[in-house]
């Protein structure tokens, strides 16, 4: 009787906490945005649902209007492009955290080619290099769950 009662304690407070996650992600900036993919904000632990609530933010699209338009400073342009390389880098990556950054890419390609002329970067290769190992980093981790459960099975 109790453990049910815990479990769905258990269950309410993760889906609390992702609650207060998302709300929290939708008042923050960029700066802060990359702060928590670093582990330097302790109210949140740096997770997939971290890095995917992140990402939904930075590709959110509300008409027309989008997260990053071609009147924003560069400076909210590279810190938006580098936030996104943080979140490829990460260990927690998941496939719906790649999709995103993949959509990031795309909805963003007229943004990242302009801001790679006027600034003689190399963003858009940076994060195509990022959604490559995003990709063979979430290859390891499935193959790494495949291992063990065969070890399991044993």
């Amino acid at each position: 009787m109790f453990t049910k009662l815990l479990g769905k304690d258990k269950a309410a407070s993760a889906e609390n906490v992702n609650d207060q996650l998302v709300e929290y992600i939708s008042k923050i900036g960029i700066t802060e945005m990359r702060s928590l993919l670093l582990g330097q904000i302790d109210r949140f632990k740096v997770d997939e649902n971290t890095i995917v609530e992140i990402l939904r933010r930075l590709t959110y699209q509300d008409g027309d209007k989008r997260f990053l338009e071609s009147s924003d400073n560069d400076i909210k342009l590279k810190k938006a492009f580098d936030v996104v390389i943080t979140a490829a880098n990460s260990k927690k990556m998941s496939v719906e955290a790649v999709e995103l950054i993949e959509k990031f890419i795309n909805m963003y390609k007229d943004l990242i080619e302009a801001y790679d002329t006027r600034n003689k970067q190399i963003y858009m290769h940076k994060l195509t290099k990022a959604i490559e190992l995003s990709i063979a980093m979430v290859e390891q981790i499935s193959s790494y769950i495949n291992k063990m459960a065969v070890i399991n099975d044993v």
